[in-house]
């Protein structure tokens, strides 16, 4: 996949910088801070921001945002408090907010909490004929699944039509690390053709966020000031480990 001239699914995982500031200004002086660094993809968390109930603020915010992200790949993500996120939204004011954000054609991709949905399949179809792309993705902060699980989870956000699908675990024990990947490279053998973003979340998971290229994880997601979940390095070591690894890669 190609989304504005960025290739998903090579060696090296592309990776995305979450932007969780609150306030208008800070949103948009840390989108341009990031672009001018020209990272690949950036993540607009709106839960974090203060005027997210405002859906005029949210679209006029993007309206201004849109000149510095003519080249970067732009995913808005509402996470749910239930999903690790930052406040609580009714269904249908979370979906209202998808399609607008949609809508303004700034976002290349639109997160959809698969399980949180009531019809994620009509979800899905909304944010698309807005103009997005979708993220499918499901958190549990809890514990990393059976493998089986985990299978199921993410073939069926696959088979559901996502452009993206996301899953993302807390490890109890490093072993559950190997299983995410176990089961991230048994979905990708099943369905080739599926676009898959994995990792696993804490001190543990750190190894899954720079392998990501290796076990078929397309997005990786570092913090370029602010973290947005634990286990998340920074974006220039990132940068630098993943350009390592695929060297690595290439000379073997």
């Amino acid at each position: 996949m190609i989304i504005k001239k960025h290739t998903f699914g090579r060696e090296k995982p592309v990776i995305c910088v979450p932007v969780v500031e609150r306030t208008t200004e800070e949103i948009l002086a840390a989108i341009r801070a990031m672009t001018a660094q020209k990272v690949d993809m950036i993540e607009w968390r709106m839960d974090w921001y203060e005027e997210v109930s405002d859906i005029d603020a949210v679209k006029g915010l993007l309206e201004k945002a849109a000149a510095s992200l003519r080249e970067t790949v732009f995913l808005c993500t509402f996470r749910s408090k239930r999903q690790g996120g930052e406040r609580e939204i009714t269904q249908e004011d979370y979906l209202a907010l998808n399609q607008a954000a949609a809508e303004t054609g700034v976002p290349d991709l639109i997160d959809l909490e698969f399980y949180e949905a009531d019809d994620p399949r009509k979800a899905m179809e909304t944010i698309r004929q807005a103009g997005a792309g979708v993220v499918c993705s499901h958190h549990n902060f809890q514990k990393t699944p059976d493998v089986d699980t985990m299978k199921q989870q993410l073939a069926e956000m696959v088979e559901a039509g996502a452009d993206f699908a996301k899953l993302a675990v807390m490890p109890g024990q490093k072993t559950d690390v190997l299983h995410l990947m176990e089961a991230v490279l048994c979905v990708k053998e099943a369905y080739p053709k599926s676009h898959l973003i994995a990792m696993s979340m804490g001190k543990d998971g750190v190894v899954s966020r720079l392998l990501g290229g290796w076990y078929q994880s397309e997005v990786t997601f570092a913090a370029f000031e602010k973290s947005s979940a634990p286990g998340q390095v920074s974006y220039r070591t990132a940068e630098e480990t993943l350009e390592k690894i695929e060297e690595c890669m290439k000379e073997s």
